[in-house]
């Protein structure tokens, strides 16, 4: 490491920023929260929404109803949990209807997930900088009288001084390059993925409602030659 950063390097003050707003982030909204909101900034690195695979699933689907009926259809359902849902609702009860129910139902669901992660993040980049202050006022109190004993009262000044300054550099670096942007790397990819499921969604619909009117007719026509 290059002498200009190294001296911007302080483990010890990193340290009371990181446990600092790790813990007040917990505190304030609970271990499970945190948790799922560390299982979403992990899911930022994985591929997302995948469009192209849940597109041919319902494309199979909606051919193996048309051939088969709902009741005896057995398509492979969609990678999205979401979509599946749906799917998987229809086949079992053959309601056009309840299509609707259910994607205000998973979109609601998903929004919530959405918003609570980016939350937590959220909260931890307004943690970070007073984490860093406290820091900041740790580092201060080494400039106490008798805290130089055993070294030179330079050499102590000059410690304290430097994690009193670093502790509040990383608090609002923490906030500003890791936090914030997390939460809204996190909202950003929920919306993108709610579009193109919600579009996939709605060609599902239009298509299970011409099923649905083509076999009406067909019933009123056989009714009428009846």
């Amino acid at each position: 490491m290059p002498p200009a950063f190294s001296t911007l390097f302080d483990p010890g003050a990193l340290g009371i920023v990181i446990a600092g707003t790790v813990l007040a982030t917990v505190a304030r909204c609970g271990w499970r929260d945190f948790g799922a909101a560390l299982k979403a900034a992990g899911g930022l690195t994985r591929r997302g929404f995948q469009h192209e695979a849940n597109r041919k699933a319902l494309a199979q689907a909606v051919q193996a109803i048309q051939r088969d009926g709902h009741h005896r259809a057995n398509p492979v359902l969609p990678p999205d949990r979401a979509l599946g849902l749906m799917l998987e609702t229809y086949l079992r009860h053959g309601a056009p209807a309840m299509l609707g129910a259910i994607r205000r139902a998973e979109r609601a669901l998903d929004e919530a997930r959405r918003v609570s992660a980016a939350q937590v993040f959220v909260w931890a980049g307004e943690l970070a900088p007073v984490f860093g202050m406290i820091g900041t006022l740790y580092g201060l109190t080494q400039l106490a009288p008798g805290a130089a004993s055993g070294a030179s009262a330079t050499a102590t000044i000059m410690a304290a001084v430097s994690a009193a300054v670093l502790t509040s550099l990383y608090g609002a670096l923490l906030a500003h390059l890791v936090c914030h942007p997390l939460a809204s790397a996190i909202e950003r990819r929920g919306l993108a993925e709610e579009q193109e499921r919600e579009a996939l969604a709605d060609w599902f619909a239009a298509q299970i409602d011409a099923i649905d009117s083509a076999a009406q007719a067909r019933r009123a026509h056989l009714r009428g030659v009846a």
